[in-house]
Formats: structure tokens, sequence, C-alpha cells
């Protein structure tokens, strides 16, 4: 019997304690991405790209909360050549999570959209010029002539995976990865269409801060 009420007794403490830990209504976080793109493309090939994101995140309690992330992510050259291309995306959804006394392990869906930018400078010889289209100009001979060719489109992303928080204060707490399967649905930058599925791959680490009384 008395095995039995120390059992309960010990389970009635963590409930209060877990009860008694303390919620933020509000979460602002910031870190730093690492993002494997595969354009699915037999003339682009799979690139690695580097940036980083932000958070809101509202919490209704202890369990459940929603996600707004914004972030983008760059890189310079692609297959040996110099293209600038950049990423970014704006996604919103529901968050599941435990709060604890210095654990907070999450899981998300987060769905919206992604822009992606990509750039090249390419250098030709002069053409002539007619004068009568250009009067006075004057190209010296031989002299190459450089302009940049881009392109640019929007269209659907999903963020679904978790993380790991770890309270340092009340009010903040360090987020040591956050692995996220990242789903963009984008037409070719060639030919702008043929729109397919890409299956990248996001990991995230950095700092959130907490402010407020969860209700």
């Amino acid at each position: 019997m008395s095995k039995s009420v120390k059992v309960m007794a010990a389970a009635l403490l963590f409930a209060a304690a877990a009860a008694a830990t303390e919620v933020p209504r509000y979460e602002v976080y910031a870190g730093y991405d690492f993002v494997r793109f595969n354009p699915n493309s037999g003339f682009i090939p799979s690139f690695n790209a580097n940036g980083g994101s932000g958070q809101f995140i509202y919490n209704f309690n202890k369990w459940i909360g929603a996600v707004f992330d914004a972030g983008a992510v760059t890189k310079g050259v692609l297959g040996g050549f110099s293209v600038d291309t950049t990423v970014a995306n704006f996604v919103a959804g529901p968050r599941v999570q435990w709060h604890s006394e210095r654990w907070i392990p999450f899981g998300e869906v987060l769905f919206g959209g992604a822009y992606a930018t990509t750039s090249t400078q390419i250098f030709l010889l002069p053409a002539v010029v007619p004068a009568a289209l250009a009067p006075g100009l004057v190209i010296p001979p031989g002299l190459p002539v450089s302009a940049r060719l881009g392109a640019s489109n929007t269209d659907f992303a999903m963020l679904a995976g978790g993380g790991l928080d770890i309270k340092l204060s009340k009010h903040i707490s360090f987020r040591p990865v956050e692995a996220d399967y990242y789903l963009t649905r984008m037409p070719s930058f060639l030919t702008n269409n043929n729109t397919t599925n890409r299956n990248n791959f996001r990991d995230s680490g950095g700092i959130t801060f907490m402010f407020g009384g969860a209700k």
C-alpha cells in the first residue's frame, strides 16, 4: 500500500510541476539555414545553399502553436559556372510542441510559397549599331559588352519537420537543430513549364526569444 501511495504522490508532483511550467505567449526565432536543393533537372545539378530565416510563433497553450516562417538562401556557383541563385520562402501553419522547464521539442507543417530567382552575366562582342539608330555612339572595336540574364518565378512551397529548443533563461532558448522536408513546386527556369515537385531538405539552428505568458 505504501508503494502505491508513493507512486501516486510522485505522479501528482510531476503533474503539478508540468502544469506550473510557464509557457510564453509569443516567440521570435532567428537563425542560420542550410538547404539542399534537388532541381530534378538534367541541366541544373543538385546544389547546397546558405542563408537565414525568422519565425514568429503564437502559442495557444502548452501543446499547440501557430508559426509564420520567412527566409532566404543563396548560391553563387552552379555546375562550375557563376550563376547567382536565391530562393526565399514564406510559409505558415500549425505547430505541436511540449513545453517543459528546459526542453521544447516540436513538430510542424507549414504551407505557403517560394520565390526563386537566378541570373548570370554574359560577355559579348559589340554589334555594329547603325549611326541612324544611335547618333554619336562610338563603341571601340573588340571591346566586350556585358549583360545579365535572369529569370524568376513564384509557386507553392511546404515545410514539414521538427526540432528542439533548449531554454537558457526565461526569455531565451537555443535551437541546436531543426530538420525539415522542404517541398517546392516550380516550373523550369529555361522553359517556364513542366512544373514538378522538388524534394529538398532544410537544416536550421539559432536563437529564440520568448515574451509574455500563455493563456
